[in-house]
């Protein structure tokens, strides 16, 4: 619906204006054949290139997955933003102007949000750089020796030491308190008016992909508590699909395909002060699947580098085991103790920690390496404890033939027999599926339950039947469904033969 507030005659223009290969190139490297030019498409993983821009006729189309489309189309699908959102980017970059045609009340109510986002980033930016008060967050940034480019790329700022400052800013401003409530700006008092939220802290804009201030992150300068006070949720502001620096590490991300990601600001920024600035942070410590998902559209690889004491290794054993889950390729950076990231840049350097980063532990090393530290490797229980722990892991990965050779490498690694593994996997089969129905774990660990009343295990027999029968279809099926998707587990291990002969264990 919204769609019907663009009038056609500003999308040709923007259509006549912008070329598409403008636009993709700055997410996928192109290269010319013929007519058209060609790239791995950032819609799926590929190894041969299969996506195609016909400049000719101004759209893309991937020979692989299918995605296809326009100017709009590819923004849309890259950025995750919708038809108008989209507009709006590519008019901006045309220089062509749209008067508020997209006026609909939540539309309106988002971007009076990221309005009053902005001018409270110009605000704070200002009291830290123009103002006696903002000295004490001057001085505690030069300590940190973080200089004035890096302040300045960021926009980090100072809230005063005062009640009342952003709520005064309203009538300047022309935005009503109610949006700067909205905002998390300020808060409402018990009796009546309000007050502002941060209050004498170094600030922190954390902006989106687009490059819209979305929230803040406010650290104190004293010593009271809390240390660390984020924005609230927001229309703009979901904790679990931002994170801080993207919009300066984009570019660099997807020339790339990789990303760095670190736990605290000031880890980020010092590392783009170094010239590492494919960095970025999650806020807080805790990874959501929206955050991998989101950075699929950017790269393949993820390299997580936390701090090395022990809070920081369970950050990254829980977020690695969210990036196994959705089969993304991740590997963790193990500093040496008593060191973040920011410590060890600003006394060993880029060169020296990027040589960490190249020494990056796999997930499967990081397992061992953090089995040692947590039980004793010499005593029998101790082994057994670690062989769980990374098979806990190992059963999450959904692809099968990564999971079959991760199990072939905990047996080697381990010295135990690849059999005995495999009987002693079965108990952690259930988990994977994530159920807490007791009598359901009973049934798939015994396989007793009543097969010619499950339509799922018909279904299943069904397609085995299929495979069995005529084998040019497999490969349709392993793309369509999936080994991995078979519920039962004696028809997996035979769907398994189909798909990998050379590589089934059953």
């Amino acid at each position: 619906a919204m769609a019907l507030f663009i009038p056609t005659e500003k999308i040709s223009e923007i259509q006549g204006t912008l070329n598409i290969s403008d636009v993709v190139s700055n997410y996928v490297p192109l290269k010319q054949t013929g007519k058209n030019l060609i790239g791995l498409c950032p819609f799926h993983h590929e190894k041969t290139p299969s996506f195609t821009v016909n400049v000719e006729k101004q759209i893309y189309k991937c020979f692989g997955c299918g995605e296809g489309g326009t100017i709009f189309n590819f923004l849309m699908k890259q950025e995750g933003i919708t038809f108008p959102e989209a507009v709006k980017v590519l008019a901006d970059k045309a220089n062509i102007r749209i008067n508020d045609f997209n006026t609909r009340e939540g539309h309106k109510g988002t971007s009076v949000l990221y309005e009053a986002n902005e001018q409270a980033t110009s605000f704070f930016s200002e009291m830290l750089l123009k103002t006696k008060e903002g000295k004490g967050s001057r001085d505690y940034l030069s300590n940190r020796l973080i200089n004035d480019d890096s302040i300045r790329k960021f926009r980090l700022g100072y809230s005063p030491d005062r009640w009342n400052s952003m709520v005064n800013k309203s009538k300047d401003w022309n935005i009503s308190t109610q949006v700067l409530e909205n905002a998390g700006l300020i808060l409402k008092r018990q009796a009546s008016g309000f007050y502002d939220r941060f209050r004498n802290r170094l600030m922190f804009p954390i902006f989106d992909f687009q490059n819209r201030p979305v929230g803040f992150g406010a650290r104190v300068l004293d010593n009271s508590l809390p240390k660390y006070l984020n924005s609230p949720e927001t229309p703009t502001f979901n904790k679990s699909k931002s994170f801080y620096g993207i919009n300066l590490a984009k570019n660099s991300i997807i020339k790339n395909r990789k990303i760095l990601l670190m736990e605290g600001y000031t880890d980020v920024i010092m590392a783009h002060q170094c010239g590492i600035d494919w960095s970025i942070a999650i806020l807080g410590t805790a990874l959501t699947r929206e955050h991998v998902r989101l950075l699929r559209r950017y790269c393949d690889k993820a390299i997580l580098v936390f701090d090395a004491d022990t809070a920081g290794q369970k950050s990254s054993e829980r977020n690695l085991d969210i990036f196994i889950e959705e089969d993304f390729d991740a590997s963790v950076v193990l500093l040496p103790e008593n060191y973040d990231p920011y410590d060890f840049l600003v006394k060993k350097g880029a060169k020296e920690f990027l040589e960490q980063v190249e020494k990056a532990y796999d997930f499967f090393s990081f397992k061992i390496k953090l089995s040692e530290s947590k039980w004793d490797m010499s005593s029998v229980s101790g082994k057994a404890s670690a062989i769980d722990d990374i098979l806990s892991t190992a059963i999450k990965i959904p692809n099968i033939l990564k999971r079959e050779l991760t199990i072939k490498r905990i047996s080697e690694e381990m010295s135990i027999e690849e059999n005995d593994l495999r009987k002693h996997l079965t108990k952690f089969k259930t988990f994977k599926r994530g159920q807490t129905d007791k009598n359901k774990i009973h049934d798939q660990i015994t396989g007793n339950f009543n097969k010619s009343q499950s339509s799922t295990y018909k279904a299943e027999m069904e397609i085995l039947g299929i495979m069995i029968n005529r084998n040019d279809l497999i490969k349709k099926v392993e793309s369509d469904i999936g080994v991995d998707n078979f519920s039962n587990e004696e028809l997996r291990s035979i769907a398994a033969i189909g798909f990998f002969p050379e590589d089934a264990h059953v």
